[in-house]
C-alpha cells in the first residue's frame, strides 16, 4: 500500500504512510469505490501533504482531456494511472480496464464497498 502516492508523482521515499494510516484518512481523501480497489484523492489534499507540486497538476485527464486542477477528485487505478474520478467511474461502467493501459481492474467478490481493511476478500477480474 505504500506505493499509492508514488503513482501521483511522488518518489517512493516520500511515501511514509502505512496501510493503517491510509485506511484512517477521511473518506473524501481516500475511498475504495465499489470494491474495485481504485483510490480517490482530492488533489489539493495530496498537494498539501506532499509539500510540493505533483506532476499531475496541469496535466490532462486521458478520458476527458481537461487539465487536472487543485480541487479535483482523482481516481487512481491499481496500475497508477490517474483520471478525474467522475471520468474514471463513467469509463468503468462500460469497460473494466484502465483507460490508458487496458489492464483489467480487479473487483472484490463482495458487491458492497468495504469501509476499511476488514471485509476485503480475494480479488477477481471483472
Amino acid at each position: 500500500m505504500n506505493g499509492c502516492l508514488c503513482g501521483l508523482g511522488l518518489q517512493h521515499s516520500d511515501c511514509d504512510m502505512s496501510e493503517e494510516d491510509i485506511y484512517r484518512l477521511p473518506l473524501n481523501v481516500y475511498v475504495i469505490v465499489l470494491g474495485i480497489g481504485m483510490f480517490i484523492f482530492m488533489l489539493s489534499v495530496v498537494l498539501k501533504g506532499a509539500g510540493k507540486k505533483l506532476s499531475l497538476l496541469g496535466q490532462p485527464c486521458a478520458v476527458c482531456l481537461e487539465e487536472f486542477k487543485t480541487r479535483d477528485e482523482l481516481g487512481v487505478c491499481p496500475c497508477s494511472h490517474t483520471f478525474h474520478k467522475k471520468c474514471l467511474l463513467k469509463w468503468l461502467e462500460i469497460r473494466s480496464v484502465c483507460p490508458m493501459c487496458n489492464k483489467p481492474i480487479m473487483r472484490l467478490h463482495n458487491a458492497e464497498a468495504p469501509r476499511g481493511a476488514e471485509g476485503l476478500q480475494d480479488p477477481e477480474e471483472v
